[in-house]
């Protein structure tokens, strides 16, 4: 009872949007950073349990935030979609931390995937403790562990992205509303380049 996100993974896969509650999934007052009126708009999809998106957050984002974020030259969105419980709680984890701390929690969650990923339901409790030591009450973190309706918006951004985007792997990208798969800085450069220019 305490931990009832297990039953939204089968309502993951069994659940069924209609049209209308998909093109209204509210997506207008997510977290971004960057330029909020910027030309190009990236929005990344990405598993918390996913390796090549922890990866991408080490290796490529910190560049394309350092060249284009912090330019004010483009909107990055970050967007959940977890592949599996673990990410599912991970994702819960960093909606509840505050607004302007989000992307920080984000980072901080990819970045210690070998920390708290795990084969029993202990990953439970270690993300207790990272958030923990991130600043969380331990009470928040597992009043949000419990709260379904933070949970229907991480599925409802998963379920939006699969029938608007046709995403069914992590990371994907959306970049002025055209699909990519992971990339090197390079490309993601040339891509960022073209539509600035």
């Amino acid at each position: 009872m305490k931990y009832n996100i297990c039953k939204y993974l089968i309502i993951l896969i069994l659940i069924v949007f209609s049209k209308s509650q998909i093109s209204n999934a509210k997506t207008e007052n997510e977290a971004f950073v960057g330029n909020a009126e910027a030309k190009v708009i990236i929005i990344e999809y990405a598993s918390m349990t996913c390796n090549h998106c922890a990866t991408f957050h080490k290796e490529i984002y910190p560049e394309i935030k350092k060249n284009f974020i912090d330019t004010n030259k483009i909107k990055f969105i970050y967007r959940d979609f977890p592949l599996d419980k673990q990410a599912l709680f991970a994702s819960v984890l960093a909606k509840c931390a505050p607004k302007e701390k989000y992307f920080d929690f984000v980072k901080l969650i990819l970045n210690t995937q070998k920390k708290w990923i795990s084969n029993d339901d202990s990953f439970i409790e270690k993300l207790t403790n990272i958030g923990k030591l991130a600043g969380l009450k331990e009470d928040k973190i597992n009043s949000c562990f419990t709260d379904e309706k933070l949970v229907d918006e991480i599925i409802k951004t998963r379920t939006l992205a699969e029938e608007k985007y046709n995403i069914n792997s992590t990371p994907s990208f959306i970049i002025n509303e055209k699909k990519y798969s992971a990339m090197s800085y390079e490309n993601f450069e040339k891509i960022i380049i073209k539509l600035i220019n």
